[in-house]
């Protein structure tokens, strides 16, 4: 009986800290940003892209079934910071950032440079050469705007839109925008031009990317997510869904 009795209260205590995780997940909230192929609001005004897709398949498996918030990036990055139940993706983990947030991933890895228009004769060697550039167009609280002011950049013009700066690059506003190599295409398009119509001049980042949890965020969530993560990694589901974002035409 005593071993049976002991059995039931194991089995009672299972539950309930299984109950506790369940609770403490479906008290995240999720957001994204309008940031194609890797998220972007489809025409069912649901979450889309590359990185809602992964979000999604972690979700399932962790029977959560709260909505994904698309909300301007600068929005996004201050609840993130505030805390304290706020899981935000895609974020840059970078040094700067390193601290701030609880991560897991990489959802992906990209590399940011500066971009200006196919016809231009600028020339950057070094990030000294780009520092003497009259305007740089940057994305407001992005990875690579605060690297660039962290090295004392004085040239940069922030922008809350990034398709604002491509269109301010094509109308000669900007003589040069950050951007990414995974995005910079949807980018272009959005705003109704084409890729041939700017080029890449110079790359200066090199960064992984990942869904980040507010400081506040509790550790058994954030290891329930590092472990599905690394579920549908090792089974293969990961490089399907960056493959079919990153190699296609979307």
């Amino acid at each position: 009986m005593k071993k049976i009795f002991f059995l039931i209260l194991i089995l009672f205590e299972t539950l309930i800290a299984n109950n506790t995780l369940q609770e403490k997940l479906d008290k995240l909230i999720i957001a994204t940003e309008e940031y194609p192929p890797i998220s972007f609001k489809n025409t069912q005004g649901n979450a889309d892209g590359l990185a809602s897709e992964i979000a999604y398949k972690i979700m399932k498996r962790l029977h959560m079934k709260q909505s994904i918030h698309i909300w301007p990036w600068a929005r996004d990055y201050a609840l993130l910071k505030k805390g304290p139940n706020f899981l935000i993706f895609s974020v840059s983990r970078t040094k700067q950032r390193e601290k701030l947030f609880q991560w897991v991933g990489p959802i992906y890895s990209m590399t940011t440079g500066f971009y200006t228009k196919k016809n231009s004769k600028l020339k950057i060697s070094n990030l000294e050469d780009a520092k003497k550039i009259d305007k740089i167009g940057t994305y407001f609280e992005s990875f690579d705007e605060q690297f660039l002011k962290k090295n004392n950049f004085k040239n940069l013009e922030s922008s809350r839109n990034n398709i604002l700066n491509i269109k301010k690059l094509m109308k000669n506003r900007f003589n040069v925008i950050t951007a990414t190599n995974v995005t910079i295409k949807a980018m272009v398009n959005k705003a109704g031009y084409k890729i041939s119509d700017i080029k890449n001049i110079y790359n200066f980042m090199n960064v992984g990317v990942y869904f980040a949890f507010s400081k506040q965020v509790p550790k058994d969530v954030v290891q329930a997510w590092k472990t599905e993560m690394k579920y549908i990694q090792q089974n293969g589901t990961l490089d399907k869904i960056r493959t079919k974002w990153l190699l296609s035409d979307k």
